[in-house]
């Protein structure tokens, strides 16, 4: 199951009305597997042969920040004009955090439910979520304490939106490497949900999704792995490369 699908099955109908309501409320409209892949035949399900087919006819230009390519003999641009118009994110200038919004951010979320860990990594943050439906998994006395005082104040459903938003935008949007830790600002920072929700997360989408598929050399070094003498290829293993960011974007534009 793909991280939206699990989200919409998780969340109740409360919890997804303030999901909806969220800078990424309207992914809930498209159908799963058109962001995470999926066997349906259907055009807008994520190719990466597509992609690929992309990235091999790149063309040549001195644009900053935007990508052309050549298909069917007519050029075709990826830029954040056209990222902007398919997610329907914000994509202003991302800002810096004043000294007084860094003082708002806390590490509540963090301490609830992810044991005060230092460093959280994308296998703990799937965990974690999963264990906010599971009354007492994964935790100790004082954590099911603190659990239960959050849910007395109905806090606690709106928490779970509040890690489901980290979820989506960790696993969906920025498709980071699950080795690497999460962002503890970002779990920060969704606790206060106006700040969040203001935030440009298009324009931080774009960027990686960007420096991701204009990587040097990236499709270049795919053709040197598949040009290896067959003695030193290993049989039955495929030549691949993990592209970062929001790809499927990329997919629909051009």
């Amino acid at each position: 199951m793909g991280i939206l699908a699990e989200i919409k099955e998780k969340l109740d109908d409360w919890e997804l009305d303030l999901f909806r309501r969220s800078c990424f409320g309207h992914f809930l409209d498209l159908e799963p597997e058109w962001l995470e892949g999926g066997k349906t035949g259907k055009w807008n399900t994520f190719a990466g042969q597509l992609v690929h087919f992309l990235l091999l006819r790149r063309m040549r230009t001195s644009k900053k920040k935007e990508m052309w390519f050549l298909v069917e003999g007519k050029p075709a641009r990826f830029s954040l004009t056209e990222f902007a118009m398919v997610t329907g994110l914000h994509c202003s200038a991302i800002p810096k955090i004043s000294t007084e919004q860094s003082l708002r951010l806390k590490n509540r979320l963090r301490d609830l439910y992810f044991e005060g860990r230092s460093q959280i990594k994308q296998d703990d943050l799937v965990y974690g979520f999963r264990s906010m439906f599971n009354e007492g998994e994964g935790s100790g006395k004082k954590e099911k304490r603190k659990k239960k005082k959050a849910a007395k104040r109905g806090q606690e459903r709106e928490d779970r939106v509040k890690v489901a938003l980290v979820y989506f935008l960790e696993g969906v949007l920025l498709s980071a490497d699950a080795k690497k830790n999460i962002s503890d600002f970002y779990l920060s920072m969704v606790d206060d949900l106006a700040m969040f929700n203001a935030y440009p997360w298009g324009s931080k989408v774009y960027d990686l999704t960007f420096d991701s598929l204009s990587s040097k050399n990236l499709v270049a070094k795919y053709k040197e792995r598949l040009a290896k003498p067959k003695e030193k290829q290993v049989p039955g293993v495929k030549e691949t490369y993990t592209l970062l960011g929001f790809p499927f974007s990329f997919q629909v534009s051009c």
